[in-house]
C-alpha cells in the first residue's frame, strides 16, 4: 500500500472508533442515569430495598445496558487494533498482512513484538515478522530494565485485553444471562456465565483506559526515535513515559480486580440525596 492508501484506511477505522464511542458513551452515560433515577413520589429508586419492583426491574434495565457497553468496549478495541495497523510509519506491507492473518486474540501482541523488534533493531534480515526473535535473550543488548518492561507490558495485554475478546462474542451472540461454551454454544459453561456477570460499568470504563493507555504506548515506540523526542534527547517517548502509563493501568486493574458495584452505586445514591436535601432546603 502506498502511504495515500494507507492514510485512506487509517481514516476508515478512525470513523468507526469515532462513532464507536459516540455510542458508547451514550451508553453509559444511561447506565449513570439509572442510578439517579426516581419513582412517582421523587424517592431515588436505587436507595429503596432491593424487593421493592422498581428497583428489581431497573436493575434489569442496568444489567441488560451493561452487556451493550461491554459488548462496544470490545468493538471499540478490535477497531483500535485495526487502526493501530495503520498508524503512520509503524508497520510494512508484509507485517500487516501478517498480523490481519492472525486469530484476533493473537494480534496485539504480534503487533507489540514487531514494533519492539523494530524499534530496537531486532528483526532479522530474513524475518520480517520476528518469528525468530526471543527478546528474553536479548538483555545483554538492551539491558535488563528495557526487557523486563516488554514482558510486563505483554502480560498485561495477555491478561487484561486479548480475553475480553471471548467475553464479546458471548455478548454479542446474545449470552447476557448464561454462556456457553464456543464455537456453537452447545454445552453451557460457568466459567464464561461468571466473567460475563462481573462485567459491570466500573470494568468496561477501566478496561477502555487500559486500550487506550497501551494503543498510546505501542505507537510511542513505534514511531519516534531517540535523536527527534524534544522532552529527552538521550530516550524515547516509550521509555519516558513508560512508568506514567504503567501507573494508570495498573490502578485500572486494580479497580477492575477489586470492583465494588454495589458501593460504586451507593456513592452515586448518596450524593444524590445530598443534592436533593440541599434543594430542598433552599
Amino acid at each position: 500500500m502506498n502511504e495515500e492508501e494507507i492514510r485512506k484506511y487509517f481514516d476508515y477505522h478512525n470513523s468507526n472508533m469515532k462513532s464507536l464511542k459516540i455510542g458508547y458513551m451514550e451508553i453509559r452515560n444511561q447506565i449513570k442515569s439509572f442510578y439517579k433515577a426516581t419513582d412517582k413520589n421523587g424517592t431515588l429508586i436505587y436507595s429503596l430495598q432491593d424487593t421493592n419492583e422498581n428497583k428489581i426491574q431497573l436493575r434489569k434495565k442496568e444489567q441488560s445496558f451493561s452487556r451493550i457497553l461491554s459488548g462496544i468496549q470490545v468493538s471499540w478495541a478490535e477497531e483500535s487494533l485495526k487502526r493501530l495497523l495503520y498508524e503512520k510509519d509503524l508497520l510494512n506491507d508484509n507485517q500487516r498482512n501478517y498480523i490481519l492473518k492472525k486469530p484476533l486474540i493473537e494480534k496485539w501482541l504480534e503487533v507489540f513484538k514487531i514494533v519492539f523488534c523494530v524499534a530496537y533493531d531486532l528483526i532479522p534480515d530474513d524475518d520480517d515478522f520476528c518469528t525468530q526473535v526471543n527478546i528474553k535473550a536479548e538483555r545483554h543488548n538492551l539491558g535488563n530494565e528495557l526487557v523486563q518492561q516488554y514482558l510486563l507490558l505483554r502480560r498485561i495485554i495477555s491478561k487484561n485485553l486479548t480475553p475480553n475478546f471471548a467475553i464479546r462474542n458471548k455478548v454479542q451472540h446474545g449470552e447476557w444471562e448464561f454462556a456457553f461454551e464456543a464455537p456453537i454454544s452447545e454445552v453451557f459453561c460457568q466459567r464464561l456465565t461468571n466473567k460475563i456477570k462481573k462485567e459491570n460499568i466500573i470494568t468496561t470504563s477501566s478496561r477502555y483506559v487500559i486500550v487506550n493507555s497501551i494503543y498510546n504506548m505501542i505507537v510511542d515506540l513505534g514511531r519516534f526515535k531517540s535523536d527527534s523526542f524534544k522532552l529527552d534527547s538521550i530516550t524515547t517517548p516509550f521509555e519516558y513515559f513508560y512508568e506514567d502509563y504503567i501507573k494508570k493501568i495498573n490502578f485500572e486493574i486494580k479497580k477492575i480486580e477489586s470492583c465494588d458495584l454495589n458501593k460504586f452505586i451507593e456513592d452515586i445514591v448518596q450524593k444524590q440525596i445530598r443534592g436533593l436535601e440541599y434543594r430542598n432546603r433552599r
